[in-house]
């Protein structure tokens, strides 16, 4: 036990090991940011790629400049061997070992995430962000006159079925004319306002016309129900498994339901104002409470 205890304290207490945890601590960080994204109610599929994107991003850049927490070790031991009172083994070659160490796995995560998430790039999700994720769309005007055309013939053969069946989309060609009017609308004078919200309000009827645009607003609605994540779903098993244990079998169906949205959907019990609850429950009894039964 004392020689595995004294290898470890030896492999810690090596300049490569500390330099190596702070780089991992660094990029685990990243990659909370990109999972507490995932994990949002109403995800879509351009934050999805701008999380991506981000993380990458911030990922690369950890290649020449140290994130937060290892430039604080970097900053405390500077050429010497001693950080937090502690005596580090230094070698002369650490340093060029763990900058190839760090690019390396840097490159590796890089790659993963690139092909973990690549079908964001083909396909029907790469048409529908190069539709509707403004940044993507040109700003010279004869660019824009036969943008996203093919992007948004190949949405329609997608989701020919859907659109089928919904009454208010008649035709591909009016969607094609509408398509035009809607990028003129949105480039003269809606350019300045998020996607998301942009969108939200073409749905509302508060961009265009009131019959300006039906066949796009199909296909917008279509775009903002596309599921990105199934962490609402997980949430809700978990909170399930929570509330229906082996101590409460006897719950019946619509008492269940009942706690699963306020364990959803309600308020942190710090924000609840119980005072509506308590008095329907003082005063809709068959018999009088007695609350300090027994006291």
């Amino acid at each position: 036990m004392k020689a595995r205890a004294r290898a470890i304290h030896r492999s810690l207490t090596q300049y490569k090991m500390v330099m190596f945890i702070h780089l991992v601590l660094d990029i685990l960080q990243e990659l909370k940011q990109l999972s507490l994204l995932f994990q949002r109610d109403g995800l879509t599929l351009q934050m999805v790629s701008d999380g991506l994107q981000t993380t990458t991003l911030s990922l690369v850049a950890m290649q020449t400049d140290p994130g937060p927490r290892l430039q604080k070790v970097l900053d405390e031991v500077g050429p010497g061997n001693t950080w937090q009172n502690v005596q580090l083994n230094r070698r002369e070659t650490d340093n060029s070992t763990f900058n190839s160490l760090k690019l390396r796995l840097i490159n590796d995560l890089c790659r993963f995430l690139s092909a973990r998430f690549g079908n964001l790039e083909t396909g029907i999700l790469k048409a529908t962000s190069t539709l509707f994720d403004m940044s993507n769309w040109p700003e010279d005007t004869a660019q824009l006159a036969t943008f996203g055309n093919a992007e948004l013939i190949e949405f329609m053969e997608y989701f020919q079925s859907i659109l089928a069946e919904c009454g208010d989309f008649t035709s591909g060609e009016a969607a094609k004319r509408e398509w035009l009017d809607l990028k003129v609308l949105v480039q003269r004078h809606y350019r300045h306002i998020e996607p998301q919200v942009l969108w939200q309000r073409l749905l509302t009827g508060a961009i265009g016309r009131e019959d300006q645009f039906k066949q796009m607003k199909v296909i917008v609605e279509i775009t903002q129900v596309l599921p990105m994540s199934s962490s609402c779903c997980e949430r809700g098993f978990s909170s399930m498994k929570r509330i229906k244990s082996d101590w409460r079998t006897c719950l019946s169906n619509e008492m269940l339901s009942f706690l699963l949205y306020i364990s959803v959907h309600g308020p942190p019990a710090q924000q609840f104002n119980a005072e509506k609850a308590v008095t329907k429950w003082w005063s809709s009894g068959c018999r009088t409470r007695r609350p300090q039964f027994q006291d």
